[in-house]
C-alpha cells in the first residue's frame, strides 16, 4: 500500500507552496490582465453599439435632409419651368399679335392697292372699249353707255 514518509509530505508541501507562489506571481496577474482585456472589449463593444446607433440616426437625418433638399430643388426647377413657360407663352403671344397686326396692315394695304389698280383698269378698259368701237365703227366713238360702276364690278369679280 501507500506509505507515507517524510519525503512525500515535504514533496506535497513544496508542491502546494509552488502552486501557491505560481498563482500569486503568474496566474493572478495574467487573470487580472485577461479580465481587464475582457472588460475593455466589452466596453468597446458597447461604445461601438452606441456609435452604430448614433450613426444610424445621423444617416436617417441625412437622408431626410437630402430628401428635403431634393424636394426643394425640384420645386425650384418646377417654378423655373413654369415661369419660363409663362414667359415663352407671353413672348409667343406678343409675336403672334405683332404678326397679326402686320398681316392685317398688309391686307389693308393690298386691298387699297387693289382698289387703286382696279380704278386704273376701269379707266383703261373704258379707253380700250372706246378705241375698239372707234376702229370697228370707223369714227371716234365715245362709249357713253358704259357704266363705270358696272365695269368696276366686273373687274373686281374677275380679280
Amino acid at each position: 500500500m501507500l506509505e507515507l514518509n517524510g519525503t512525500v509530505v515535504v514533496l506535497l508541501i513544496s508542491f502546494l507552496a509552488f502552486i501557491w507562489a505560481l498563482d500569486l506571481v503568474f496566474v493572478k496577474p495574467v487573470a487580472k490582465v485577461l479580465e481587464a482585456r475582457a472588460a475593455k472589449i466589452e466596453k468597446d463593444l458597447e461604445a461601438s453599439k452606441a456609435s452604430r446607433a448614433e450613426a444610424d440616426l445621423v444617416l436617417v437625418e441625412y437622408q431626410k435632409s437630402l430628401a428635403d433638399v431634393r424636394n426643394k430643388a425640384q420645386s425650384i426647377i418646377n417654378e423655373g419651368v413654369t415661369a419660363s413657360q409663362k414667359l415663352r407663352n407671353e413672348e409667343i403671344s406678343k409675336v403672334q399679335a405683332g404678326g397679326r397686326q402686320r398681316l392685317d396692315a398688309a391686307r389693308v394695304e393690298l386691298a387699297e392697292e387693289k382698289k387703286g389698280l382696279v380704278d386704273q383698269l376701269v379707266d383703261r378698259e373704258i379707253e380700250l372699249v372706246n378705241i375698239m368701237m372707234g376702229k370697228l365703227i370707223g369714227t371716234s366713238h365715245v362709249a357713253s353707255g358704259l357704266d363705270r360702276s358696272q365695269v368696276k364690278k366686273a373687274l373686281e369679280e374677275a380679280c
